[in-house]
């Protein structure tokens, strides 16, 4: 049986605060570690999972993320865990609106190429 602190980011923001969870390291995943401590609820988002040791440490990255093994907690003793929801660069609000009636730089270089130079 494994006793690890659990939490849950969404960037810099904690969805859900560490907690202490129990979960047999034998046969299960880091999934099942989301799916108890988020109880099912952020299941269509895409996760990174991050561990360490104690608090003064770094993050480690779990290179096989929610498909990785709990027995690696074990056997490096490791007893942090940390979810981050992956952000999607989807959001409509980031996208900037095309300026299709703006003539574009290049353009504006190769007309003025055109044009003759009066002598100063």
């Amino acid at each position: 049986m494994l006793y690890l602190l659990v939490q849950v980011n969404e960037s810099i923001k904690c969805v859900i605060s560490e907690r202490v969870v129990s979960i047999e390291a034998i046969d299960n995943k880091f999934s099942d570690l989301f799916d108890a401590i988020t109880l099912g609820q952020y299941n269509d988002r895409e996760v990174k999972v991050f561990i360490r040791q104690e608090k003064s440490e770094n993050w480690r990255k779990v290179d096989n993320g929610l498909k990785g093994d709990l027995k690696i907690l074990e056997v490096l003793g490791f007893l942090r865990v940390k979810f981050c929801f992956v952000e999607s660069n989807l959001n409509t609000q980031d996208i900037p609106i095309p300026t299709q009636n703006r003539e574009s730089a290049f353009s504006i270089l190769m007309q003025n190429s055109r044009k003759l130079l009066l002598p100063q």
